[in-house]
């Protein structure tokens, strides 16, 4: 697996803490335990009486062990994978083991059954532990099977990243070229500024991450408007809408660039005095909405209707990669304006 995938990604448990997962546990540990009190001989009590006694049992054990890996989360998961899995086991056996020998001795402690009772203590106490073992370990083969498949996910992620930045690449490259060849002997100045705005444009594109801040996502959209400025002069207008959104939020690299890039292509260049691309950033029910719009004339849009989007299917891909359907792609089409709206989760602190 590539070495550059962040180190948070490979991590083995969930948050316990969380309601969800909490709600969840408690539900699948009342159907298991139904399962059981179903699995009883009938002599043993009833029914009810034995699902009342037994859930009490599981929901305690679960809570419990739900408790101990919420607390030992983050230690646990600095752990290799393999090593989280079976210090994590030994938690929970230790729970069980702990927990089965609470109710024996309570259990003779109210008087339900007697002490000398050996004999139902080593099947109770072996039966548990058998029966937790067995869970445990489909319970952590689960959950290793969802940490590689995020795992997978994540490097998916960053094949269609370096996909996406070799198309920029060429065609971006001889634009800005030919552009700096026509500065350098009439403004030198704006020619080494062109210089600078490739140089970060590139280092960016360089780079191994498949996510960034969104500081630098809007920095290298800015570095790319900057270069096409010089060679679209006043036909390219840009106006930035930022209602106060958090620059550090975490965004996939370049899922801002290649918008306006096609903005431009799309939008600006087939107009004969240009127009102006508004880019909008802003928090919306818990998630970060980014929007890109520019003026659409006859001729862009059978530009646009002729072009494959390569661009903008790399993009929903990548988010439907990173954040499942929790992520929103939207392309909205008028009679004279094309807009892209993405709309990204806000990433949950643990």
């Amino acid at each position: 697996m590539n070495s550059h995938i962040e180190k948070t990604d490979h991590t083995l448990l969930p948050n316990f803490c969380d309601v969800t997962v909490i709600f969840m546990t408690v539900l699948l540990v009342e159907l298991f335990a139904l399962v059981l009190a179903l699995a009883v001989p009938s002599h043993m009590g009833g029914f009810w009486d034995r699902l009342a006694l037994i859930s009490l049992f599981s929901q305690w054990l679960g809570l419990l062990n739900a408790a101990c890996l919420c607390l030992l989360r983050s230690h646990l998961n600095r752990l290799a994978m393999v090593h989280t899995a079976l210090a994590s086991f030994f938690i929970m056996m230790s729970v069980s083991f702990i927990l089965s020998l609470l109710v024996i001795h309570g259990g003779e402690y109210l008087g339900f059954y007697s002490a000398m009772d050996t004999e139902w203590h080593d099947f109770f106490l072996f039966r548990n532990l058998s029966i937790s073992a067995l869970i445990y370990i489909i319970f952590l083969r689960y959950l290793y099977i969802q940490a590689q498949w995020k795992l997978n996910l994540q490097a998916q992620s960053h094949a269609q990243i370096q996909a996406l930045k070799a198309r920029i690449r060429p065609h971006f490259l001889f634009n800005s070229m030919n552009t700096i060849a026509s500065l350098i002997q009439i403004d030198a100045n704006k020619a080494e500024k062109a210089v600078e705005d490739l140089s970060d444009m590139f280092r960016a594109s360089l780079m191994e991450k498949t996510t960034h801040s969104l500081r630098d996502e809007i920095a290298l959209t800015k570095s790319y408007l900057d270069i096409e400025s010089l060679r679209l002069g006043n036909r390219l207008q840009t106006e930035w809408l930022d209602n106060n959104t958090d620059p550090a939020i975490e965004i996939p690299a370049l899922c801002l660039q290649p918008l306006v890039e096609n903005a431009i292509y799309h939008g600006i260049e087939p107009m004969e005095n240009g127009g102006l691309i508004k880019i909008q950033a802003n928090i919306e029910n818990n998630g970060l909405c980014l929007s890109v719009t520019n003026p659409l004339s006859d001729k862009g849009r059978m530009h646009t209707n002729k072009s494959n989007h390569m661009a903008q299917d790399n993009i929903r891909k990548r988010l439907s990669l990173l954040y499942g359907d929790k992520a929103v792609f939207e392309v909205k089409e008028t009679s004279d304006r094309y807009t892209v709206t993405l709309r990204i989760p806000l990433k949950q602190t643990p």
